[in-house]
């Protein structure tokens, strides 16, 4: 073991086991623990050897704190290698490192301050006065904004402060860190509620607005401020448009939300002309269909029919051709991000959706078909602006939609209320046609039908008028379920004229547009997330989770997941099955399928499917060379479900010509006796391998169970 004071014996000895594979894992202890990382720490400035001290610092960091072990011995070595980082001058060096402790979680937690408070000295502009510094000083002074930006969203840096470094910004900068002010104003406006000035630097990089010279300049200097202002304006503009778009969704008024819009393609046709970008385009063209949509309504008292819209459809079809071959890009923030795409795609292909349903539709109410393609493109810009600021992961479960919070109170919110309320009545007036059909009775779907029809009227109704100002206070009548209040929060004449209604009739209006929210909301829930994880983990070593089947589990899992998620929650004014001793699979069975029908698998999902493995399966889900199926079953008994063979092999029975995974889904009537009496989401999704006599390919079954025979917690003693 080597002198733990000596550096020198130490870097030695880290070399000597750095043999070209991963560090060992016991490299640590091999060349004497943390307290001779840290002594040779100050050594390490501009060495090749940092970044290996960093990297395997985040390693075992990372292997600590999941095993829930105290970090404190590490401590004292992290700081020390903070300080070699902060003191690097090669800019390559410098960004890598940098890059490391923002992007890792436990890092940032230790160090990150200390981080943040180095770098917020050095992110000041490097260019002051018309004199340009070198390439070097530029990139570190970018890649020092950058991370204070990304430690604030942490909450380790001060926003405040990190914003006032945004107003030193006086001229022009370098490119590189002109790109680090326009992505650290994106991200101001996705993470924060801030002030509108904030974007003005942008004019200053693009030379919009002069720099304040306290004499004249030189010519040279003019001349690098033109070469700066080309070189800045696509990622410049892009940004803007971006901001632009996020102050249209928190707007509470049409006319501001027009304007914004406006502002947004003036941005984005800037963009378009000197840049070759498939994601300004498609934005641009989605933007325009919108604002057509919108000024056809402006001055109107009353809707105006859908023949009359200001909008081509052309480009509606144009639209739709061009997302069919979209190559995803890196709109615009080219780190700090996780996979994307799939989000993206999503969204895009709901947006074409509608448009070609759109067509066919010209006779509806046009606020309506407005509120649903604005809709689509809140999906669209949170997906594609959002991005994971915490740690390198992939796959669509890292989208976070910083954005929808944010616009809680904008007008965008209530169009996205407006189209599930009326999506819910559709689907109502369809259930009760096919209860007709089969002889049942249908008349409390009549009575649900009533109050979702009297409450739509009203909604859009209301939505049609200005509104309150913003800021009047406004009073929510006790007996309104807070859903529909925010509905109608800024149209208080309204807000009384449900007062008319019983309350229990709105209380199950709520809740049912609440499920449709939940069914249909693509953002991630943490605990959510990390049950899918360990389910996709589980089916990835099947032989069938390839190509299009992934991405077709995924939603199906999601989708279940929620419902579990959700039933965990439902009151029983509003699910009463959950909450009797004698309820069966029928119950199960109706509540999974209107769930189903109001989400993604809205159009795709039968029941009671026949000759399928011989038999009649529950539920069968249909995609374009595939299905899969979900068996549903009520349960009595305290046996765990993974004992539960005969259901498990009802399952996989129905996979005898398709694809090998399926869903098990159950209604527990009694728990477990192996589960504690509060069960939580992680205990009630599992997983379990098939494996069939003959046949060398095993079956998949993800297994739910729905607690029923609950007891509401103010009943428990």
């Amino acid at each position: 073991m080597p002198d733990l004071l000596d550096p020198t014996a130490v870097g030695a000895e880290l070399r000597r086991n750095l043999t070209g594979g991963p560090p060992p894992d016991d490299l640590v202890d091999r060349i004497g623990g943390w307290d001779a990382i840290r002594v040779l720490a100050p050594t390490l400035v501009d060495e090749p050897l940092l970044t290996v001290a960093i990297s395997l610092l985040a390693r075992d960091a990372a292997r600590a704190d999941a095993i829930g072990a105290d970090l404190t011995p590490i401590q004292p070595a992290a700081a020390a290698l903070a300080e070699a980082v902060l003191g690097s001058k090669d800019p390559l060096q410098f960004a890598q490192n940098i890059d490391t402790i923002c992007a890792d979680a436990v890092l940032a937690k230790m160090i990150g301050q200390r981080v943040a408070t180095k770098c917020l000295s050095l992110a000041v502009p490097p260019r002051a006065d018309g004199d340009d510094p070198p390439q070097a000083a530029v990139i570190r002074h970018a890649v020092a904004l950058e991370a204070v930006a990304r430690l604030a969203v942490q909450g380790l840096a001060s926003k405040n402060k990190l914003l006032g470094v945004l107003e030193d910004v006086s001229e022009p900068q370098p490119r590189r860190y002109a790109q680090a002010v326009v992505r650290t104003v994106g991200l101001a406006f996705d993470h924060w509620t801030i002030d509108d000035d904030v974007a003005d630097v942008i004019d200053i990089l693009t030379g919009v607005r002069p720099p304040a010279y306290q004499s004249a300049p030189e010519p040279d200097v003019l001349a690098r401020n033109d070469e700066y202002h080309r070189d800045i304006a696509p990622d410049a503009m892009w940004t803007k448009a971006n901001v632009e778009v996020a102050r249209a969704l928190r707007s509470a008024q049409k006319e501001e939300l027009l304007d914004r819009i406006s502002a947004a393609l003036d941005a984005l046709e800037i963009v378009t002309t000197l840049d070759d970008r498939d994601d300004a385009a498609m934005l641009r063209s989605a933007l325009r269909l919108v604002h057509s949509l919108l000024r056809s309504l402006t001055g109107m008292t009353t809707p105006q029919d859908a023949t009359n819209w200001q909008a081509s459809l052309t480009e509606a079809e144009q639209i739709t051709r061009q997302a069919g071959q979209f190559a995803i890009g890196a709109y615009g923030l080219n780190h700090w991000s996780g996979d994307r795409k799939a989000a993206v795609l999503r969204g895009w292909n709901r947006l074409t959706d509608d448009l070609a349903w759109l067509r066919d539709q010209l006779t509806r109410d046009s606020l309506y078909e407005a509120a649903v393609i604005l809709d689509d493109v809140l999906a669209i810009y949170s997906a594609s602006r959002s991005y994971d600021v915490t740690r390198n992961s992939h796959g669509a479960e890292t989208v976070i939609k910083v954005l929808r919070p944010s616009i809680a109170g904008g007008i965008a919110y209530r169009f996205g209320l407006l189209r599930n309320l009326s999506d819910h009545a559709d689907h109502l007036r369809k259930r009760i046609t096919a209860t007709v059909a089969s002889g049942d009775d249908a008349s409390a779907l009549h009575a649900r039908l009533a109050t979702a029809e009297a409450v739509l009227t009203s909604a859009r109704a209301g939505i049609a008028e200005a509104g309150e100002p913003p800021g009047k206070p406004q009073q929510q009548a006790a007996d309104i379920p807070p859903l529909l209040a925010e509905l109608f929060s800024p149209y208080p004449m309204l807000m009384a004229s449900l007062a008319s209604h019983d309350p229990i009739d709105l209380a199950e209006l709520a809740a049912d547009l609440a499920d449709r929210q939940a069914a249909a909301d693509p953002d991630p829930d943490v605990t959510v997330t990390s049950v899918r994880k360990q389910m996709l983990a589980a089916l990835s070593t099947s032989e069938d989770f390839s190509g299009d089947v992934v991405p077709a589990v995924g939603i199906v899992l999601d989708q279940l997941i929620k419902f579990v998620a959700r039933r965990l929650n439902t009151q029983k004014s509003t699910k009463a099955y959950l909450f009797k001793a004698d309820a069966d699979e029928q119950d199960l069975h109706n509540d999974l399928y209107d769930w189903l029908s109001q989400g993604q698998l809205a159009s795709s999902t039968n029941v009671e499917v026949h000759e399928v493995g011989a038999g009649r399966t529950d539920i069968q889900i249909t995609f374009a060379t595939f299905h899969i199926y979900l068996e549903l079953k009520a349960d009595g008994t305290a046996v765990p479900i993974a004992e539960k063979a005969a259901y498990i092999k009802q399952t996989v029975s129905y996979q005898a010509s398709d694809v090998r995974i399926g869903f098990l889904v159950v209604l527990r009537l009694k728990n477990p006796k192996d589960k504690s009496p509060s069960l939580h989401l992680t205990e009630l999704v599992s997983h379990t391998v098939v494996e069939i006599q003959g046949n060398p390919v095993a079956r998949h079954v993800v297994m739910l169970e729905v607690p029923g025979n609950q007891t509401s917690p103010s009943s428990v003693h």
